[in-house]
């Protein structure tokens, strides 16, 4: 949705619009241009200068305290409706058995449920060596020792030299940190068996399904077979899955993919009993942006309050066109009697685990809350600031500003043969 742009400076016209009566200070006459200290009609008009003045001035900042706080206000609707910022686009997910399936969903997912029954999950395949003394001299035999390992079509050349003084711990190390930095995708390790100390060289899949099962064999040397991981002890398998009772699929990963991608579930077991997953509205994100928006509005109807006495009533009028309806409150926005929100935490959040479709459309839908406040507060800025005054205040800035202009029409700097004349 495409808002537009914001009059950032309608605050700061609403000073403007006075700046030619509050410029400078009224000139009170206080000594008659004639003998007999005598006051004129125009003299006592004059006197009245200051506190019409005055009170254009706090006009003037009633204003544009109104126009900076239904700014703010404006400010928290569209982080609402920006589906980039807005809090209704947050997800939170749910398992029924997170030991067999985990889930998380992305910011715009549809909220709803999904089934999943895990037949089976993904593994890597492992090759597990002979298990050797730590500290008898190696079996590999000495010198450069060379095997191929081949994984998803693709065969590396792979070497390591051996000392004829090696250990076995010492030659398993040389090849475990040859093969790995070699990067093909199977990673090797050498694991100590706390029993009995010995160790042995072990090489596993960095990935878990079939296409990714690898075979390893010696070209010079016999590195491998003597090691004892040509052998497989676990091989390569993919997951098998049913979601919402459809037919069997399967995946090279245990993550696996619901609403296209939007979705993601991990399969951690296989489970005789199907497992629910739920996608919802984080409503605690959604609480706290909402609260933001009654809040504001309430410091900006607050605002309003403080200047009623200058505010034109279609100000109000358009605030309560807003409410006109009661349709907020089954949502918990209600509306008091002097004009502020109240927000009922607990009842938004049950509407929105029971109808969060209903729920969206009302807040932040077309013509929906967000919207209407929004476009509320553009009006406000789109028109001069002084068409917010009422009629009487209008009235009195023109008096205010045609005394200006009498005044410096009627200065007494020079002769003062005009005003001597006037009075």
């Amino acid at each position: 949705m495409i808002y537009p742009k914001m009059n950032l400076y309608n605050s700061y016209n609403t000073y403007l619009m006075f700046q030619t009566i509050t410029r400078t200070n009224a000139w009170t006459p206080t000594t008659s241009y004639h003998q007999g200290d005598k006051r004129t009609l125009i003299s006592q008009m004059f006197s009245h200068s200051a506190s019409y003045e005055q009170y254009m001035k706090n006009a003037a900042t009633g204003i544009a305290n109104f126009l900076k706080a239904s700014l703010k206000m404006q400010e928290s609707a569209r982080e609402l409706l920006d589906k980039e910022t807005s809090a209704f686009q947050a997800r939170t997910t749910e398992s029924s058995d997170s030991k067999t399936v985990t889930a998380s969903a992305s910011d715009g997912a549809a909220v709803g449920s999904y089934a999943v029954k895990v037949e089976s999950i993904a593994t890597e395949q492992i090759n597990s060596g002979t298990s050797l003394s730590k500290s008898d001299a190696t079996t590999v035999s000495s010198g450069v020792n060379e095997f191929n390992i081949t994984i998803g079509g693709k065969t590396t050349k792979v070497s390591a030299a051996i000392s004829a003084s090696d250990t076995n711990e010492q030659a398993l190390t040389k090849l475990r940190d040859a093969i790995n930095q070699a990067k093909t995708g199977v990673t090797a390790s050498v694991v100590t068996d706390q029993e009995t100390g010995k160790i042995r060289l072990e090489l596993r899949s960095d990935r878990t399904g079939t296409d990714y099962a690898f075979e390893v064999e010696d070209v010079t040397g016999q590195t491998m077979a003597a090691t004892g991981v040509t052998q497989v002890t676990r091989q390569a398998t993919n997951a098998s899955y049913r979601v919402n009772g459809g037919p069997l699929q399967t995946s090279q990963s245990n993550t696996i993919e619901l609403e296209k991608g939007k979705v993601t579930a991990t399969l951690a077991a296989p489970s005789s009993e199907t497992v629910n997953i739920l996608v919802r509205a984080d409503s605690d994100k959604i609480l706290s942006q909402v609260k933001e928006l009654v809040s504001n509005y309430n410091a900006m109807f607050g605002r309003l309050k403080e200047a009623g006495g200058v505010m034109n009533a279609s100000v109000r009028h358009g605030l309560d066109a807003v409410f006109s309806l009661s349709a907020y409150e089954r949502f918990g926005i209600t509306r008091h009697a002097d004009g502020t929100l109240r927000l009922n935490e607990e009842q938004l959040k049950r509407s929105l685990d029971v109808n969060f479709e209903q729920t969206s459309r009302a807040i932040i839908g077309r013509y929906g809350l967000a919207e209407r406040l929004s476009a509320a507060a553009e009006r406000f800025h789109e028109v001069p600031a002084s068409s917010l005054l009422n009629n009487k205040a209008r009235q009195l800035q023109h008096l205010a500003m045609y005394q200006r202009s009498m005044q410096m029409w009627m200065s007494p700097s020079g002769s003062g043969w005009l005003m001597n004349m006037l009075l």
